[in-house]
């Protein structure tokens, strides 16, 4: 049996290490994206930007961000993707985590595929009276609520069925987004979508058959 010099199998440990940390770390991104910049971006527009706009709202910004869940979860997470944040690491850092050479990324999606897969597979009943018997595990989780309970109106919606649709659902569609995003950059979409190259008018000369 053959064994691999310690030098190269140290090499490939790092790698794989390197690659689990750039792995972790997109994940964890597309988790913020979705847990923390959406509804921060909604909450904030509805403190700061709209009495400067003297403009009004149909519904709380709760109850709106709910109501654009899908919308307010994507775009931002497709933004941050195409950055890449992980670029403006520290040169040992991305070397290390192979960002120099192709970003991981674009696998961002892996983990809450599979913590929305799990928690999919073990539903069986509402987790909530609130609900009717029939609810199936695809409406549970992807049939947004509308409104969110307050204290005020704690039976608005189902409080557990709104969080696991924040802390599940949303970041299955944040890491869907964003590991889009990041196939974007690679490939310099929006660059491309927007660059107009000149190309040349001048008509390629032919020989003349006739000399």
């Amino acid at each position: 049996m053959v064994m691999a010099p310690p030098e190269l199998a140290a090499i490939e440990k790092n790698s794989w290490l390197g690659y689990f940390a750039a792995l972790m770390l997109h994940t964890y991104i597309a988790y913020t994206c979705a847990m923390h910049l959406s509804p921060w971006l909604v909450f904030h527009w509805f403190r700061w930007v709209m009495p400067i706009l003297d403009a009004s709202a149909s519904a709380p910004a709760a109850d709106w961000y709910l109501q654009h869940f899908a919308l307010m979860t994507f775009l931002p997470a497709l933004v941050v993707g195409y950055v890449n944040v992980a670029r403006f690491l520290p040169n040992v850092i991305r070397t290390f985590m192979h960002e120099d050479h192709h970003s991981i990324a674009t696998w961002a999606w892996i983990f809450p595929t599979l913590v929305l897969s799990y928690r999919m597979l073990e539903y069986h009943a509402p987790s909530s009276v609130l609900l009717g018997s029939s609810m199936t595990a695809m409406k549970y989780f992807f049939d947004i609520v509308k409104a969110m309970p307050t204290l005020q109106d704690p039976f608005a919606s189902d409080p557990i069925r709104a969080w696991a649709q924040m802390s599940v659902t949303a970041p299955f569609y944040a890491g869907l987004t964003y590991s889009l995003g990041a196939l974007a950059s690679k490939y310099r979409a929006v660059e491309k979508l927007f660059t107009f190259e000149k190309h040349d008018e001048t008509m390629p000369a032919h020989d003349d058959p006739g000399v």
